[in-house]
């Protein structure tokens, strides 16, 4: 399965149809921004994950960073050709770190548009960094699986407990 770029959808459209893929900017919440009176640096941020509800659209967002830190590797998608940077619309390398995320409303007052304009996209992945992000979300919804099958079992076996400390009494 190959991923084709989709061309850049209309401005004021991009909150009607994101897509797994696009770079959008976004005021993502950091630590360090907490103790500043002012809103958080924009940002290029990854969609990582598009979720509806009714009538609601949410969006999961990978934190970008310009930073070469160490911190989470192995859940980023690191885009530095210049080809992967025209059409992520970047102008600089940037690391889309997949371990931090959120989940926001498209219409969430976080999303930036650039230059006064009527959209927060700028970008989207090519087809290689596409398949990168697609291992990363595939490794992070394994782990959220294998967590949830744990939890489960610690669960059986509390009541389990429970159902013999009542036997005893």
């Amino acid at each position: 399965m190959f991923h084709q770029p989709q061309p850049l959808i209309p401005a004021a459209d991009w909150a009607d149809n994101p897509q797994r893929g696009d770079v959008v900017l976004f005021r993502f919440p950091i630590a360090d921004d907490i103790d500043q009176k002012d809103a958080p640096k924009r940002r290029p941020c990854l969609v990582l994950d598009v979720r509806k509800r009714g009538t609601e659209c949410l969006v999961e967002l990978a934190y970008g960073t310009s930073s070469d830190g160490r911190a989470n590797r192995g859940y980023e998608v690191i885009v530095k050709q210049a080809k992967s940077l025209s059409c992520a619309g970047l102008n600089k390398r940037t690391r889309f770190v997949c371990a931090r995320r959120i989940i926001v409303n498209v219409n969430n007052n976080g999303f930036n548009c650039p230059n006064g304009g009527a959209s927060a996209l700028i970008g989207c992945l090519d087809d290689a960094l596409m398949d990168r992000m697609n291992a990363i979300r595939a490794r992070i919804e394994a782990e959220a699986d294998i967590a949830a099958h744990y939890r489960e079992e610690r669960r059986e076996e509390q009541a389990r407990w429970a159902r013999e400390d009542r036997g005893f009494q």
